[in-house]
């Protein structure tokens, strides 16, 4: 066998939406743990920052704020850019009990409305 032929990897060649669309599905369901799937392989690496996968994520298992652990907060905030319903719902939710910006809030807790709306 000749090493220096390339063995193929499944994972690498998939095309990049079923990664996309593998990836969203994972963390849809483990939020907390997609930081995690970055290590199974390059091509999850790098398709793990893919604006769909944020904006499909869901933060049922989450709590109220991930502010304390880096990782978390980089996934929420990211989730929140790219139009993640969840997470600017959490976060309008977040901001409008803390009684300093509760304007904010309900700003946030409309937008998130109206998005799910679409």
């Amino acid at each position: 066998m000749d090493v220096r032929v390339r063995q193929p990897n499944l994972l690498e060649d998939l095309p990049q939406d079923m990664l996309v669309e593998i990836l969203s599905r994972v963390g849809h369901n483990l939020s907390a743990q997609l930081f995690m799937v970055k290590s199974v392989c390059k091509a999850f690496e790098k398709h793990s920052e893919d604006a769909l996968v944020y904006k499909r994520l869901f933060f049922d298992r989450w709590c109220i704020s991930p502010w304390g652990n880096p990782k978390l907060t980089h996934i929420f905030l990211f989730s929140m850019y790219f139009g993640n319903p969840n997470a600017i719902f959490r976060y309008g939710l977040r901001a409008y009990f803390d009684s300093i910006y509760p304007d904010i809030g309900l700003h946030f807790l409309e937008k998130a409305s109206n998005m799910q709306l679409k």
